[in-house]
């Protein structure tokens, strides 16, 4: 894909596990062939970036070797698989979803019927744990009740989507495989077919899904017969089709990384200590200012462990890792901890790496976590947004900017493109106004 500083690859890794020394090789294209800068996706794909025209052919042909690139660009569209990036590591998680998420990334290069699904069209297989996806959301949902079983939903997050009923493990692919073909005959029959899964069951409901399921994959019973979901997020999720609660308890790796004393001491998310025998080996969780990190960081990273778990929160996980892993990461830019300010601030490519954008967005976000400081302690999520379009975010921030021709407007509780009362801003004078903002907000003025 064309972008503001070049091609823009997209390296989609089955099941999320990226071997260390598969990590180096890709480095070492994004250093060779790109910018030598790597974006973290909020789908678990790792995009290479300022790819020139005449190294698209080298860089593709390499990541087929390592096996992540499928055999035609219609069967690689479709491979938009996000699985737990804890699977194997945590003991708290009811499966190990790796077999599955890989098994059905498979399905979806195979199956030529599905090639016809829009380009954003995404799977989840979630084995709950300390690294679950409750939040994210998606078109069809894999959420294991047991060590044999998956809830299947559609279109949404554990709280909004709506359940069908549960399957076998074994199963998994072939319930996507027939759900992609049921969304592609259901939409084409109204008149103006929704693009993802949760227009078109707000516009139909669930039964023409299960008609077709039944006749190809039979279901077990309703899903809210089983509701022992093993998710770790302090949270109250609504059940979508029953309405009972059903409790999350617990901790999120995001919510803890880099704390001296972690929920599950087999985890050692700083690696203090060795794994023993038996136990789940030990991992270090590395975030990224903006999901944005250089080619000789992700090799630096890459040389400290066995290997590293792509994650869709803007951060890679470190197998294993060496006991000067943390110092290593940090010397490349690594945020170590869940208290990191820079962790509240989202912003998109913005001038330079996109054709629409005007202003810095990354160095104007920046300089908002340093000026507004522990003003951003209460704070959600100030987005800074290169334009209206809110790549990075669409929805609703608790601070918003928005670039327009090198300006900026700034708006609470607002998304891009939103009516502000503060427009026209400089860079600087709109991370004073941020700060100003925030200070009204916390001192009740």
């Amino acid at each position: 894909m064309q972008v503001g500083d070049g091609l823009l690859l997209r390296v989609r890794v089955p099941a999320g596990v990226l071997p260390a020394d598969h990590a180096r090789r890709i480095a070492e294209l994004g250093d060779r062939y790109g910018n030598g800068s790597i974006d973290l996706s909020q789908r678990g794909n790792l995009q290479l970036r300022g790819i020139a025209p005449d190294g698209l052919e080298a860089v593709t042909e390499a990541l087929r070797a390592m096996g992540y690139v499928s055999g035609d660009a219609e069967s690689e569209a479709v491979r938009n698989v996000l699985c737990s990036p804890t699977a194997g590591l945590d003991p708290a998680a009811l499966m190990d979803v790796r077999a599955v998420a890989r098994t059905l990334d498979a399905r979806l290069a195979e199956d030529t019927a599905l090639r016809r699904l829009p380009p954003k069209f995404g799977w989840l297989v979630c084995g709950g744990g300390i690294g679950h996806l409750a939040d994210s959301s998606t078109d069809v949902r894999f959420d294991a009740v047991d060590g044999e079983r998956f809830r299947v939903a559609l279109g949404g997050t554990l709280a909004t989507a709506v359940p069908l009923g549960l399957c076998r493990a074994d199963d998994v692919a072939d319930v996507a495989s027939a759900l992609g073909r049921a969304f592609l005959e259901l939409r084409a029959e109204l008149p103006e077919p929704p693009r993802r899964m949760a227009g078109l069951v707000a516009g139909i409901g669930t039964e023409p899904f299960v008609t077709r399921l039944i006749a190809s994959v039979p279901l077990l019973p309703p899903a809210h017969a089983q509701t022992s979901f093993a998710l770790t997020r302090q949270a109250d999720l609504r059940s979508a089709e029953s309405g009972e609660r059903i409790k999350v308890r617990g901790t999120h790796v995001m919510d803890v990384f880099g704390v001296a004393d972690p929920p599950h001491p087999n985890l050692l998310p700083r690696g203090e200590k060795g794994s023993r025998g038996g136990e789940a080996p030990a991992f270090l969780t590395t975030a990224f200012p903006f999901g944005r990190l250089t080619a000789t960081a992700l090799a630096a990273l890459a040389s400290t462990c066995t290997e590293i778990r792509i994650t869709p929160w803007r951060a890679l996980i470190l197998v294993a890792p060496s006991a000067n892993a943390a110092t290593v990461a940090s010397s490349h830019g690594a945020i170590l901890s869940h208290t990191d300010r820079r962790l509240k601030l989202t912003a998109c490519s913005g001038m330079g790496g996109c054709d629409v954008g005007t202003t810095d967005t990354h160095a104007t976000a920046l300089a908002i976590a340093e000026r507004a400081g522990p003003l951003l302690d209460p704070v959600r999520m100030v987005h800074v947004s290169g334009c209206a379009k809110g790549c990075a975010h669409s929805a609703i921030a608790d601070v918003t900017l928005t670039a327009r021709d090198g300006l900026y407007d700034v708006a609470l509780n607002a998304r891009p493109g939103d009516d502000s009362p503060h427009t026209g801003l400089s860079p600087a004078d709109a991370v004073a106004r941020v700060a100003d903002l925030l200070t009204e907000e916390s001192t009740g003025a």
